[in-house]
């Protein structure tokens, strides 16, 4: 699978995965496991189990997790970064906002 597909699919879960973490993983799981079928149940539940244990946001290090499962190190980090950029730019957008608006 090329980095391509792991930008626009792990940004398009970015992008309208409006719900947090829960959202963000039934649309993991329905994109890599029921869609893609690149990831079996059983190794999806248990990366789900084993992120649940770390601290942090367990839908973020699963996206990462499982985009270094199909495409390896270079998936992780551009999956990071397309999951995690535009909630980023969504919040530095509307601080800058607000900042103009109450200076």
């Amino acid at each position: 699978m090329s980095l391509a597909v792991i930008a626009r699919e792990w940004g398009r879960i970015g992008v309208t995965g409006f719900g947090g973490p829960p959202v963000h993983i039934a649309l993991l799981r329905k994109l890599c496991v029921n869609e893609r079928r690149w990831l079996a149940p059983a190794e999806f539940e248990d990366a789900l189990s084993a992120v649940n244990l770390l601290p942090g946001p367990a839908s973020t290090q699963l996206a990462i997790y499982t985009a270094w499962s199909v495409r390896g190190l270079a998936g992780a980090f551009v999956a990071a970064g397309a999951f995690i950029l535009p909630g980023t730019v969504l919040i530095v957008a509307l601080a800058a906002l607000f900042l103009q608006a109450h200076p």
